[in-house]
């Protein structure tokens, strides 16, 4: 049989530098790989087709406004780390979905929320100090 000749220091030092930069390489490239696939993977969608979110304002800390179709019904929800409130809600005819983005035109009960927003109140007329 032949024998094999024990590994030289600087073979141990080669052999272990090509471990570390393999390593070095392949797992970020493993990490965000598998990260933009999950991404992909974990969009939510319905099964029937009968949920739809139709826009997304991201507004900061964890704090999201979410415009969702949901069969003929449209909702405004806030969406936080602690909870999910429906702001606004109303019927697929009051907002012209199928067309362009109308600024320019919304619901008054949309105003009506946007002006108690801006003065300090929930959407649900309540206002932060408990006062209606």
């Amino acid at each position: 049989m032949a024998e094999i000749e024990p590994l030289s220091g600087w073979d141990m030092v080669s052999y272990a530098s090509r471990v570390l930069l393999a390593l070095v390489v392949l797992v970020p490239l493993l990490y965000y790989g598998l990260r933009a696939v999950g991404r992909r993977v974990t969009v939510s969608r319905s099964i029937n087709g009968h949920v739809e979110v139709l826009d997304v304002l991201h507004l900061g800390g964890g704090n999201q406004l979410l415009l969702v179709r949901m069969a003929a019904k449209v909702l405004l929800l806030s969406v936080s780390k602690e909870r999910v409130s429906t702001l606004w809600e109303g019927s697929e005819t009051e907002l012209d979905l199928e067309g362009s983005p109308t600024p320019h035109r919304p619901t008054p009960d949309l105003l009506q929320w946007v002006g108690r927003w801006r003065k300090g109140q929930r959407g649900d007329g309540q206002g932060d100090d408990g006062q209606g």
